[in-house]
């Protein structure tokens, strides 16, 4: 605190807590110790190779990366695979937690994305684009249309992981009127799929499943909100801009195209 300047703990007879100023002193304090934990990691433990994925939550990513590890688990590596929202995907690259982070780009988040990626020194490739979809239990009384709206939904429960990534879907006039910021919120993928079939529930996803699928549950196209937005999505991957990819990491890529049937690689 003398050497910054300023407080970052306010002490008083009741205790201690962090003072404004503290509290983005410590956030960026944990960062940087992160950083520091990383590279203290890669240049002294050289005997040990590490490939690690954050990705939001999609089937084609896990598959891709199992494919990975059987392929190169006689290599020496260690291997994690990280399922998260869009910010912590950004920071787990950003931090080199990860050395690839798979997201999709919509036109609600692309100039705040960008913001972030440029911040962090990453650059996102593309890998294609995909559109917005309902995601209901195939008993649910909408399962059968060809298509939905919100109007539709308004009658049903919203379950998601993160009420921010429903920024990324639709305006915030739209989150108001159809009260999608009254969701269920939820920390894993086998609890979201209980409620949406127990409570006659719904979600929002990209449609980008790859060969992985559900058959209790189905993806109906959602409806344009009337409010000029377009729903879709630009699926891709980031990594540290500049930089080179390993053998490994150009596989994984590899394999998240095969598996979505997306030719070539850039």
């Amino acid at each position: 605190e003398d050497e910054l300047g300023f407080r970052i703990f306010r002490r008083t007879s009741r205790g201690v807590e962090a003072t404004e100023r503290g509290i983005s002193f410590i956030s960026d304090a944990r960062e940087f110790f992160a950083q520091y934990e990383m590279l203290l990691k890669k240049h002294t433990c050289s005997e040990k190779k590490y490939f690690s994925v954050s990705a939001l939550y999609y089937a084609f990513a896990r598959k891709a990366f199992v494919e990975i590890v059987n392929g190169f688990s006689g290599d020496g590596y260690d291997f994690a695979f990280r399922e998260d929202k869009v910010s912590n995907v950004i920071a787990d690259v950003a931090l080199e937690k990860s050395g690839i982070g798979i997201l999709y780009i919509s036109e609600s988040n692309r100039d705040e994305i960008a913001r972030s990626l440029r911040s962090s020194a990453l650059e996102f490739h593309h890998l294609t684009e995909c559109n917005a979809f309902v995601y209901l239990h195939r008993k649910h009384p909408l399962s059968e249309k060809e298509s939905i709206s919100l109007e539709e939904l308004s009658d049903y429960k919203f379950v998601t992981f993160d009420t921010d990534d429903v920024k990324s879907f639709f305006s915030d006039e739209s989150i108001r009127r159809y009260s999608l910021d009254q969701a269920i919120t939820v920390a894993d993928r086998a609890t979201e799929l209980s409620l949406i079939k127990n409570l006659n529930g719904y979600t929002f996803l990209s449609g980008v499943f790859g060969e992985e699928t559900n058959e209790d549950f189905v993806l109906v196209p959602l409806k344009d909100c009337g409010d000029g937005r377009k729903l879709t999505f630009e699926l891709g991957y980031i990594t540290k801009k500049g930089g080179r990819m390993e053998k490994i990491a150009l596989s994984y890529i590899s394999a998240v195209r095969r598996i979505l049937h997306i030719a070539g690689l850039s």
